[in-house]
């Protein structure tokens, strides 16, 4: 279709938002419509068909306008992964999908024509489709043809079409649910003749997980413990899972300590097991109990109380924040627009650290003798606490606004000597525009799209902003508020499209859509995930020169490979750089003075055991070499004499287990042995089993468990019983390399409980 036809109905639909604009009445609004519809319809010709062979997600088949959709109402929606407004738009389309099915007559088609040469790759989009939750058809129109055979000009856009697929109405950014609604209605409306029923060749993408018992999905964010002490109960590590909705605490080991969340998609304060979020991104450890969550989706900064075990809203409503709002309000009054990140900065009042102090005026004569001078000096020592107690601010990258925000913890004197009282939270930098466009002055500077914050310390204090959408890494000046640029992007600041894979310095550098940064005073170096080019890279900041850093895996000596990491956090000491590798769905480990990298290995700790019922202690060990020795054991399992009228049912199942663990508790049963000709477990009462250490070992001793579960026959009666055998297996150098036992145990099935009666034909 020409771009002029295009043009047609952008500039009817331009007529009919200012037509509708003094409506009041729902029928007025339709007829209004309805007459749009039937002049747009008169006029235009259908769009092109998509082009053949583009590959697509969530489909069996390739969808066809002209075969599956011809009397269809559809929205075309032209998006990119990497928009925080194509994101936004995604709540608006499953609401319309919610209220219109296929079947009555809604198709929608994600029509993705990228960016980034990244977002070309067609895997990279299912991982978009997987992390966003889409469940509509979404086609690779990698080299934007249908954009451009329509003339689209922005993300994103949406344009409904009528059937015979002739345009009726097209959107462009973000915030039209209510016009969705109206324009959809009244289009199945008025071709309800017309409207087919059929359904689409459906088929959900799978989940693309690297390993199925891969605890992480989409993981986004992470936060080391500033406050961690070496104490086994307290957390090392927090993760955004991202993909699960939910906030990850882990050990120094990667052992799960808690989740909070992650039951399913919401918006709910209270106790920790039953808050709920909704893709959550940036974290930040307000002291050694309180975590601070962007919850992103939400468009909340949440608090997770682990001394409390509650989670509450810091800022936020729930709802997106309006377009051009500067804040002010206090706490979850204020709304927020896709908060992404954020960091602590503690400071004394500014006025007090940057105004000079005036000397005192002098005495008038008839005053009274000066005080004493030790009285002078504790007044002066006040004074200068006074001046030294810091304050606390919480800064916060809004991504959906393309601002910087702050969330004042504590009453606190800030730029121009304005005070800002406890929980009021206000936009600090950009002027809601989106370009990377600095200046001396916060609110005159525009970023697009901050996606990470890195905070760094000193004379002259400034934060480092993963600005995502210009490629590049933005500064800004905590004590004065200026914003400069570090490197990466184009000097002219309405340029998005300056990205690339280039080491240089300054703008000479190119960086491809980066979600987060750390800084390591002790080296003066930034750290970036340079998420679209698959790396992480360095930064020395008093040089601006970017390097590419490509470490290797400890375990292989291969290259160690990211897909899209999107965070970073740095160990005190600056040695080891922790990354969320978002679409590897892990996290892993950098060591920065040897370049190699490892796996943090995140996992939920094994279940608390405990000793099953009906116990019987063997009363002597049993041992095995430790140099890779066997163990044989020979059962006997009969029943007790004493035990009348009472026999094995016939053809029932006998299942036994064998399971052993060692000193700390853990089932090491198939890790530490290996079983010689026959299985740890069946269903038929075993003879004879052998088992060998698979290695030399340096532990001292196991647990052996023998469980059995027999079903028995009394007369008419029949019941089950099990019973449990433990032993201990000591682990020596001086005995046989095989060492042989009998175990015999007589069934006796006392205090049964009452058993299903069974009436024989």
């Amino acid at each position: 279709m020409e771009a002029s036809g295009l043009d047609f109905v952008a500039q009817c639909c331009m007529d009919l938002a200012e037509a509708l604009g003094p409506i009041e009445t729902d029928s007025e609004r339709d007829t209004l419509i309805t007459n749009h519809i039937k002049k747009v319809w008169s006029i235009v010709t259908p769009v092109e068909d998509f082009k053949k062979n583009l590959e697509w997600v969530n489909v069996l088949e390739p969808i066809s306008l002209s075969q599956h959709c011809n009397d269809k109402i559809v929205i075309l929606d032209f998006w990119t992964y990497c928009c925080i407004n194509c994101y936004h738009v995604l709540p608006d389309l499953a609401h319309i999908e919610k209220q219109y099915s296929v079947e009555s007559g809604l198709v929608v088609i994600g029509v993705h024509c990228a960016k980034f040469a990244n977002e070309k790759n067609s895997n990279n989009i299912l991982s978009a489709v997987q992390r966003y939750n889409i469940n509509h058809p979404v086609v690779n129109d990698s080299e934007s043809c249908m954009w451009e055979a329509m003339g689209i000009r922005c993300w994103p856009t949406l344009l409904i079409l009528g059937p015979g697929n002739k345009p009726l109405f097209i959107l462009t950014g973000e915030g039209h649910k209510e016009e969705l609604e109206w324009y959809v209605g009244a289009a199945l409306r008025h071709f309800s003749a017309r409207v087919s029923t059929a359904s689409l060749p459906m088929s959900p993408a799978k989940h693309i997980k690297a390993k199925e018992d891969q605890v992480l999905y989409f993981p986004s964010k992470i936060a080391l413990n500033p406050f961690y002490r070496g104490r086994s109960e307290e957390p090392f590590l927090a993760i955004s899972d991202t993909g699960h909705h939910r906030v990850l605490l882990t050990d120094c080991t990667g052992v799960v300590l808690r989740i909070v969340g992650g039951s399913e998609v919401g918006f709910k304060d209270g106790k920790l097991n039953e808050a709920l979020f909704n893709s959550p991104q940036g974290l930040c450890w307000l002291s050694s109990n309180v975590l601070a969550v962007c919850d992103t989706n939400n468009h909340a900064v949440r608090a997770i109380h682990l001394d409390e075990g509650t989670v509450e809203i810091l800022a936020g409503t729930g709802e997106q924040g309006p377009h051009g709002d500067l804040g002010g309000k206090c706490l979850g009054v204020q709304a927020l627009a896709s908060p992404w990140d954020v960091l602590l900065y503690t400071t004394p009042d500014m006025d007090m650290s940057v105004r000079p102090l005036l000397p005192p005026p002098p005495p008038p004569p008839s005053a009274q003798p000066p005080p004493d001078k030790d009285v002078i000096i504790a007044d002066d020592e006040k004074e200068k606490e006074k001046k030294d107690e810091k304050r606390r601010v919480l800064l916060i990258a809004c991504a959906g606004s393309h601002q910087i925000w702050a969330l004042f913890l504590d009453t606190t004197i800030w730029w121009k000597y304005k005070t800002f009282t406890e929980g009021t939270c206000v936009c600090l930098a950009g002027s809601g525009a989106e370009a990377a466009r600095n200046s001396t002055y916060a609110n005159a500077a525009a970023f697009a799209q901050p996606s990470g914050l890195a905070l760094r310390m000193g004379s002259s204090p400034e934060i480092f902003i993963a600005d995502s959408e210009s490629s590049s890494i933005r500064r800004l000046a905590l004590t004065t508020g200026q914003v400069s640029t570090l490197c990466g992007g184009d000097r002219n600041p309405l340029n998005l499209f300056a990205f690339g894979d280039v080491d240089d310095t300054g703008l000479d550098a190119k960086l491809q859509h980066p979600l987060g940064v750390a800084y390591c005073e002790s080296s003066k170096t930034l750290y970036v995930a340079d998420t679209y080019n698959h790396k992480i890279k360095k930064v020395d900041v008093g040089p601006q020169k970017v390097t590419s850093l490509y470490p290797t895996m400890i375990e292989t000596t291969d290259p160690a490979k990211f897909n899209e990491p999107s965070g970073l956090s740095m160990t005190q000491d600056g040695k080891y750089l922790y990354i969320a590798d978002t679409n590897n769905h892990c996290i892993k480990i950098l060591n920065l003075a040897k370049n190699v990298c490892q796996d943090f290995k995140v996992r939920l700790p094994d279940p608390a055991f405990t000793e099953p019922e009906n116990l019987i202690l063997y009363k002597n060990d049993l041992f095995v070499n430790r140099k890779c020795g066997n163990l044989i054991i020979y059962f006997n399992v009969s029943l007790d004499a004493d035990t009348k009228n009472v026999q094995f049912t016939a053809g029932a199942p006998q299942n036994w287990l064998v399971c052993v663990r060692d000193e700390n508790n853990k089932d090491v049963t198939l890790e530490d042995f290996e079983f010689i000709s026959s299985l740890h477990k069946g269903n038929k009462l075993p003879g004879r089993v052998e088992m060998k250490l698979k290695q030399r070992t340096d532990k001292f001793h196991y647990r052996l468990y023998l469980s059995f579960h027999t079903a028995l026959c009394d007369n008419n009666v029949c019941f089950s019983h099990s019973f449990t055998i433990r032993s201990t297996i000591l682990v020596r150098d001086s005995v046989k390399m095989v060492e042989s036992y009998k175990i015999t145990c007589k069934v006796n099935p006392v205090n049964r409980p009452e058993p299903k009666r069974i009436e024989k034909s």
